[in-house]
């Protein structure tokens, strides 16, 4: 108990104590804040952020993704076939490439309601015709 009220009298004589309390605190915030945003940011390497990743890996991330999730599908590897005709630029005003065909692979691919399940997923992300899309088993 002695040392805390030692420690607690030599900081009450130190000058400006409130400006260097307030810096220890603003680093402190600062330090969480970043290891925060990291740690909710990390995604085994995969591009999520569109600002920072091609358009096209990122949808097909992300598509591989939640395929993976409908029930019945397991493991899924996607394709998609890109009309590049339209330049990707981020930020300008040209739009993203628009898809013009899908092959996806998965382990419930021999289950016919897993097939209707994926191609229906896939049609309503990418706004493609079920017809190019087309789902095989693993």
């Amino acid at each position: 108990m002695g040392k805390i009220k030692d420690f607690l009298e030599k900081l009450k004589k130190v000058g400006h104590i409130e400006l260097i309390a307030c810096g220890v605190l603003i680093v402190v915030v600062l330090a969480i804040y970043f290891s925060c945003t990291s740690c909710s940011a990390a995604t085994d390497g995969k591009p999520t952020d569109l600002s920072d990743a091609d358009y096209c890996e990122t949808m097909q991330y992300r598509l591989e993704k939640i395929i993976s999730e409908i029930s019945g599908v397991g493991d899924a590897s996607v394709v998609i076939n890109w009309d590049r005709s339209v330049s990707v630029t981020f930020g300008g005003s040209n739009e993203n490439p628009k898809a013009t065909g899908v092959i996806v692979v998965c382990q419930g691919g021999n289950s016919t309601k897993v097939k209707l399940d994926v191609i229906y997923a896939v049609s309503t992300l990418l706004d493609l015709s079920i017809e190019k899309i087309i789902v095989y088993p693993k």
